[in-house]
Parts: C-alpha cells; structure tokens; sequence
C-alpha cells in the first residue's frame, strides 16, 4: 500500500486550515470580517490600511484552497475499496472538491484584484468586486455540501466489517453539508446573522468546516496507518 502517499494527501487538510487560518484570518485580517454595511470609503480605509497584509493573505488563502483537491482525494480513496466496480460516490466527491477548490480559489482572485488598483479606482467599485469576491466566497455552497453528501453516503453504506471511518464521521459529514446551506442569506442581508459577517451565514459554516476537516482528517490516518500495520505484519 502506498502509506506515504496516502498520508501526504491527508495531512493536507490540516495543512489547509492553517493556512486558511493564516492567510485570511491573520494576515489579512478578516476575522471578523468587514461588515457589509460599511461605505464604500470605510471599506477602503480598511484594506488601505493592510494593504501588504490583504494581498499576502489572500495568496496564501489561494494556495490553501488548492490543497482542498490532495486532501479530499485521501479521503475519497479510503472509501473506494467499499464500493465495488462502480464507484460513484468516490467520483462525486471527487467532482465536487474540483469544483469547490475553484470557487475557493477564485474568490480570492476577486479579492486580489480589489486591491490592485485599489489606488485609483472609484471606491463603489471597489466595493462592488468585495461583494462579489465574499458571494464567491461564501455563496456557492452546493458543491460543497454535495461533496458531504456523498462523502456521508459512502460512509453510511460501507460494507466492510472493519470500515476506515465510524458512522458518527458520517452523520458529521451529514451536518456540515446542512450548514453550509445558510451562507446563500448572504444575497439578501447586508447586517445581522445572516450578513457575510453574521454567525449563521459566516461563522457557523466556517467553523463547522474546521470541525469536519479534523474529524475527517484523524479516522482516515488512523485507518491508513492500521492497514500498514496488517500488511507489515
């Protein structure tokens, strides 16, 4: 069995969280994030004032987006074996990570194109790309909670006697598809929870995200490095 490989990709996902963490979260500074509510000068002010830091941020964001691919792919290998010939699921999670991992990293390309001319560019239009790059960002949860569906069904009908994952990964998986649902609020609410910086639109799903990556992450390992240990011994 190819352990380094497969753990390579896994330890991927807890890689992406710190970089997420990292790039969005501190060198950007966007948590919290602005609120959609402000003017079109205040949000401005705001990114003039850590312009090296935003764009440094959302580069090593863009970067972790990309690591989303190796690390579902781990995942999505575990469970294939349990699928017989025809492996569906294994090719719906896989599709929709590729999609997911694309509107993650394009969200900040919008967000880097903000700053670009951030300069010499009319301070509505700035603020105009900003709301597209958090609809980008947050929005476009069907790919995502398709993936979770698929990952949770995988897992749910794996006919192994000792499967990779337990069946409370999968009710998670269940969850957090669920959770993601909320952040398309954003379309209709510029304050409160369900803003792109409200607890049900942002919060939640951004942390319900953290939770599931971990509790994903350590049953794969874990199965991984016991069947090396069968095949050694």
């Amino acid at each position: 069995m190819n352990t380094k490989s497969q753990l390579l990709c896994l330890w991927c996902g807890p890689l992406m969280l710190f970089l997420f963490w990292f790039g969005f979260m501190y060198c950007a500074d966007y948590l919290p994030p602005p609120s959609a509510a402000l003017t079109p000068e205040q949000l401005v002010s705001r990114i003039q004032n850590n312009l090296n830091g935003f764009r440094a941020g959302m580069l090593i964001t863009m970067f972790g987006f990309s690591l989303m691919v190796p690390w579902a792919v781990g995942l999505a290998a575990r469970l294939r074996p349990s699928e017989g010939d025809f492996p569906v699921l294994t090719y719906t999670q896989i599709g929709s990570v590729a999609i997911g991992s694309l509107i993650g990293q394009g969200a900040t390309w919008i967000f880097e194109a903000v700053a670009y001319r951030l300069d010499d560019t009319d301070p509505h239009i700035v603020r105009a790309l900003h709301d597209v790059g958090f609809f980008t960002f947050l929005a476009p949860w069907p790919s995502f909670t398709i993936w979770c569906f698929a990952l949770a069904l995988a897992i749910f009908r794996d006919p192994r006697p000792l499967p990779d994952f337990p069946r409370w990964s999968g009710f998670l998986s269940l969850w957090t598809g669920l959770l993601f649902m909320p952040a398309c609020m954003i379309f209709w609410f510029k304050s409160g929870p369900f803003s792109w910086n409200g607890v049900i639109a942002f919060y939640i799903p951004v942390f319900i995200f953290f939770i599931w990556v971990v509790g994903m992450t350590v049953p794969a390992i874990k199965s991984v490095l016991r069947q090396a240990a069968i095949e050694t011994a």
